[in-house]
């Protein structure tokens, strides 16, 4: 899953070093391999990956971002 941060005002950097204070791996930037994309990053889930963990990660990147959704 592909996420959009271009609109934050924050690097995917960024975001990826607050998700570390929650012991959260930060998606995969894609900025400089794909440098038109800006700040997206790369999620990966699986059929591992409980809903638990995912709702972890979008209330994390809600307190990052300052977003509501």
């Amino acid at each position: 899953m592909l996420v959009d941060f271009n609109d934050t005002g924050k690097t995917v950097q960024a975001i990826n070093r607050a998700l570390l204070k929650d012991k959260i791996f930060g998606g995969k930037d894609m900025s400089t391999a794909f440098p038109e994309l800006g700040q997206c990053a790369l999620y990966c889930v699986s059929e591992l990956t409980t809903k638990e963990e995912m709702d972890q990660l979008v209330q994390a990147l809600k307190k990052i971002t300052g977003r509501r959704a």
